[in-house]
């Protein structure tokens, strides 16, 4: 009895309670089944603790969707998908409000189940191959650079339409005294607005359109004839009577949308005179967003009537030559899915684009373009317009200017003013091509590699066997381009400013790679006649047509080092008291980055000075049949002149030989004369012609005795053609 009693006081105390939740779960569903999204969330949430109905907690998440809350909205589906009797719309749905927020592996999950219940369903076979694509779809380059607009609020700007230097959009930002608010969003209803911008983005003060376009109810958006004295837009169905006005119902109590037409436009006053509705508007169905060809001869609309697709979907209507309107006929399945088509736009190309979830996207609304064909009246397969214009967000609503260098689009994507918000797009396609070449022959660097950074990407490329590299960047991005190869210094391309001047544009750049592979030269300094280090000599080392030497003494056995570059000539030769030492050439011309590092080592070999002995002056070279000292052979001289004044007692006999090619007498009347030249050389600089003698042997004398003259190899020919000096006196 005492249990009875507990039993029958914890009923009376939990029913009051529980005729609330009732109540307010009552109230919830009401305002659901009414399209009055915003007040029902109110009354979801004081019962959400406690519910355990999958289909009033499915409608709790459609209201957050609906209202554009995806983060909540997946709260209440994540309830509703665990409990038996869930609607298999929920599934949809719930995968729909995850891939808005990214998580595109749990949307494939519950988009599959969806999917076994639905295997007719297109729009869930390409949410899964968007789901399955997405990391391909993300990694294209965007085509394009978008910017938000100034005047963007934390309310609702979107459908942008341009009429000739205005831009014109729907909000619903101003409200006027004590303005009616939409259940289904909760904020005030829209209307249409027109503000002048510039291609910098700079706008002027937003003005309502006055006249007859803007109601107390939702007005907007609009698309205007190429004129601009004929305005379409959209409007909630609506009737005034004598002493009443609003909005008009279906059996349902749904309030549907249709299409409306002003004309007359007052300049002067602003606004249009008179507004008539669309021939084809009907209070069973909406008949919304219309799109005009520039021409004027096609519409475009879109709507939920029970003929299509499912969802709402695209329809158009021809101009007859009595400028009356063929009946609606669907845009085909080729634009329209089981899921929403919607926000129609026509360029002067016959270009449709449009918005929809039911095709391969990113999720949400996506931006799609497809191409109408005059003859078989049908438009293409649509194609997803890419980054930047697409998110997993709703992106709809494009329309270009009439050279199509700018459009303007509208989207809820995160930004720092909340709602829709409508950017400016600006379409490029953006190329780099790089040439690399071999900054000391000039020649191209096959497959080097150009390495590319971004702050949203960072790329490695290689080079073709022409050295050419050739990519696509993302517009209006700060990038830094590194250029290597191997057996070459690094080098950094500046390509910071990549906005590019065309639609369709390519910065071209040429990057010089310098070989980083050494060339070193290693020098030793010998006695002649002991073959033995020479103690302490000093080393003279210089470019060829250099003024400036590099000079060095070395410890006894130590080697002169020193880096050469490539493509060149050097001459290095040794000093020392009462010594004279050859000279060498040393050449880098043919070597190239791909010999690697290169290491040149080599003796200079120095004769003590005395009488009776002979020395090959080095790098005496003649023009062919002539006698004449040539530039190149004087640095030579000049150090014979410097070791006459450096012994003012010595004398000394100079000696010409030639080869074995030619006459004898030839050879030794050139060989006489060559060795004169050297003579006159040394007096034109003041050494006393009483310390010089010279003499020419032609070929008598030759260094390599060949048993017949064609038989010596170049090399014994050039050993044997040769000037000496003999010193005769100290």
């Amino acid at each position: 009895m005492k249990q009875c009693i507990c039993a029958f006081l914890l009923l009376i105390m939990i029913s009051p309670a529980y005729a609330k939740m009732n109540e307010d779960l009552l109230k919830a569903n009401y305002l659901y089944a009414h399209l009055a999204y915003h007040d029902a969330i109110s009354y979801y949430q004081k019962v959400a603790p406690s519910l355990n109905d999958p289909v009033a907690l499915s409608n709790f998440g459609d209201c957050y969707r609906l209202t554009k809350e995806p983060q909540e909205a997946n709260k209440w589906y994540a309830k509703a998908v665990l409990l038996n009797g869930c609607p298999e719309e929920t599934w949809l749905h719930y995968a729909q409000t995850l891939m808005n927020v990214g998580d595109y592996t749990q949307a494939m999950t519950y988009i599959k189940q969806y999917q076994t219940a639905n295997t007719d369903d297109r729009r869930a076979a390409n949410m899964i191959a968007s789901c399955e694509n997405i990391a391909k779809l993300k990694s294209k380059i965007p085509a394009g650079s978008i910017q938000l607009m100034v005047f963007n609020t934390d309310r609702s700007e979107f459908g942008p339409a341009l009429r000739k230097n205005d831009l014109f959009y729907t909000c619903d930002t101003i409200e006027k005294g004590n303005a009616k608010t939409d259940n289904w969003t909760g904020e005030p209803f829209y209307n249409i607005y027109s503000i002048n911008c510039n291609m910098s983005g700079s706008c002027t003060m937003q003005k309502e359109l006055l006249g007859k376009t803007n109601i107390k109810y939702h007005d907007g958006p609009c698309t205007f004839s190429k004129d601009g004295n004929t305005m379409y837009f959209t409007r909630t169905s609506y009737v005034k009577k004598l002493l009443t006005q609003g909005p008009i119902a279906d059996k349902n109590n749904i309030v549907h949308l249709e299409i409306m037409i002003a004309t007359d436009y007052d300049e002067a006053a602003g606004k249009y005179k008179k507004v008539t509705p669309f021939k084809y508007n009907n209070r069973n169905y909406s008949v919304a967003h219309p799109a005009v060809s520039k021409d004027g001869n096609m519409m475009l609309f879109t709507s939920d009537m029970k003929s299509g697709e499912g969802g709402t979907d695209l329809y158009y209507c021809l101009r007859t030559s009595d400028g009356n309107w063929t009946s609606p006929k669907s845009a085909g399945i080729n634009i329209n899915t089981e899921g929403d088509e919607l926000f129609p736009n026509l360029d002067d190309n016959n270009t449709l684009y449009f918005a929809s979830d039911g095709h391969v996207g990113y999720g949400g609304l996506d931006i799609y373009k497809a191409t109408w064909d005059k003859t078989t009246e049908t438009f293409s397969t649509p194609v997803n317009m890419g980054m930047p214009l697409n998110t997993s967000y709703d992106d709809m609503s494009l329309v270009f200017t009439d050279n199509g260098a700018m459009g303007y689009f509208a989207s809820d994507r995160p930004a720092k003013d909340k709602g829709d918000n409508i950017y400016s797009y600006s379409p490029q396609s953006l190329y780099l091509s790089v040439t690399g070449i071999d900054s000391f022959t000039n020649m191209p660097i096959p497959n080097f590699n150009l390495t590319l950074r971004n702050p949203n990407d960072s790329s490695n490329l290689t080079a073709n066997s022409n050295g050419k590299v050739f990519t696509q960047l993302y517009p209006q991005v700060p990038y830094t381009a590194v250029a290597s190869a191997f057996n070459y210094h690094p080098k950094v391309i500046d390509i910071s400013n990549v906005t590019g001047k065309k639609a369709t544009d390519t910065i071209y750049a040429t990057v010089k790679l310098t070989s980083d592979a050494t060339i070193s030269l290693n020098v030793v300094v010998y006695d002649r006649s002991t073959r033995l280090p020479l103690e302490n000599p000093t080393v003279v080392f210089h470019k060829s047509g250099d003024r400036t030497a590099d000079t060095a003494q070395l410890t006894t056995g130590a080697a002169y080092h020193a880096t050469l570059d490539a493509g060149n000539n050097y001459q290095v030769f040794a000093m020392k008291e009462n010594y004279y030492g050859n000279e060498k050439m040393i050449s880098t011309k043919g070597i190239t980055p791909k010999a690697g590092s290169v290491s040149i080592v080599d003796t200079l070999f120095m004769k003590k000075l005395k009488i009776g002995e002979v020395y090959k002056i080095d790098n005496i070279y003649y023009d062919y049949n002539k006698a004449n000292v040539r530039e190149d052979a004087k640095p030579s001289l000049d150090r014979l002149l410097s070791i006459l004044n450096q012994y003012p007692n010595m004398k000394i006999q100079v000696n010409s030989h030639t080869d074995c090619r030619g006459a004898d007498k030839y050879n030794m009347k050139l060989s006489d004369a060559r060795a004169h030249s050297v003579i006159t050389y040394l007096q034109q600089r003041g050494i006393s012609a009483e310390r010089l003698k010279f003499k020419g042997y032609g070929e008598s004398s030759p260094v390599y005795k060949c048993p017949k003259c064609e038989q010596c190899t170049e090399t014994e020919h050039q050993e044997n053609r040769r000037t000496e000096f003999m010193i005769i006196a100290m």
